[in-house]
């Protein structure tokens, strides 16, 4: 009994073992991969900054879920293309380790792994650069181009970069998108206690009528 107890234990470590993902020895694997748009193309570009912005905890860049790095800062740019097309997406980031995801129709980031389509840590340009090389977009279609971080405390500028072929890629507004609370902001903190305050208030004021 007391080996069988025992044989079971090591079989459950060794599965633990295998589910905890090591995204650091990770990135030592990944593989640069050649750029698939020929000449400048249709390049549409524009800049974020995740300092400060809402936090999820992000999927890996196959979208399974989730990361154990995290909360991470994450800001997101809903974009449109005129035609079908196969595009490169490009990412680089002012001094800090960052990540790109691709969601379509819809993004939420408590359900990281709904509509995700791509994602990608390390570029060609090492550390610092994020590319995901030759995407199959649709005309018409709602994409959200989400720039994150690759773990806690990671946050600054990244410059993205969407290069297609022949469609042109149309820049829309984030209002709608659902958007997760910052961790610890004390504007949402006094928010939540003004909140209270007003609840109590009214029914103390319905109590004496």
């Amino acid at each position: 009994m007391l080996r069988k107890i025992v044989f079971v234990g090591l079989a459950l470590g060794s599965m633990l073992a295998h589910a905890a993902v090591d995204e650091v020895a990770l990135k030592a694997m990944e593989q640069p991969t050649p750029a698939t748009v020929q000449g400048v193309g249709n390049a549409t570009s524009f800049v974020t900054n995740i300092t400060g912005a809402a936090e999820w905890n992000r999927p890996f860049a196959d979208g399974t879920c989730c990361s154990g790095l995290g909360p991470v800062r994450y800001t997101v740019q809903v974009f449109t293309l005129s035609a079908n097309d196969t595009c490169d997406i490009n990412s680089v980031q002012d001094g800090f380790d960052g990540y790109i995801f691709i969601y379509q129709n819809a993004f939420d980031p408590l359900n990281q792994t709904a509509n995700f389509v791509a994602g990608d840590d390390d570029g060609n340009g090492g550390i610092g650069t994020s590319d995901i090389m030759g995407l199959p977009l649709q005309a018409n279609t709602n994409y959200f181009f989400v720039s994150t971080a690759f773990e806690n405390g990671e946050e600054g500028e990244m410059t993205n970069t969407i290069t297609c072929p022949t469609a042109t890629v149309s820049l829309s507004s984030t209002a709608g998108i659902a958007q997760a609370v910052p961790a610890n902001n004390p504007w949402t903190l006094a928010l939540l206690a003004a909140m209270a305050a007003l609840a109590g208030a009214f029914a103390l004021v319905k109590r004496h009528r």
